[in-house]
């Protein structure tokens, strides 16, 4: 007669993969709200911290816009003296 020798965490596997699997299966997604029924957003005040790095953002974004354009401008300027 052959007996097998499994290892106790063998054994005690099953029993906490059913209730892993139990726990995981009383878990669900909590509802969204009604979109009717949606909160306010409550904005807050912008800093001096905020409106600085604001400004240099959209002065980057200026310098980027004018170079761009400046380019388009020497590329245009380049093919009208190659034609």
């Amino acid at each position: 007669m052959r007996i097998s020798r499994i290892p106790r965490a063998g054994r005690a596997m099953p029993p906490f993969v059913v209730l892993a699997c139990v726990l995981l299966a009383a878990c669900s997604m909590p509802k969204s709200p009604d979109e009717e029924r949606r909160p306010e957003p409550q904005a807050q005040p912008k800093s001096a911290l905020v409106e600085t790095a604001n400004a240099y953002k959209y002065r980057a974004r200026a310098s980027v816009a004018a170079s761009e354009d400046a380019a388009k401008r020497e590329q245009a300027k380049l093919d009208a003296a190659t034609q």
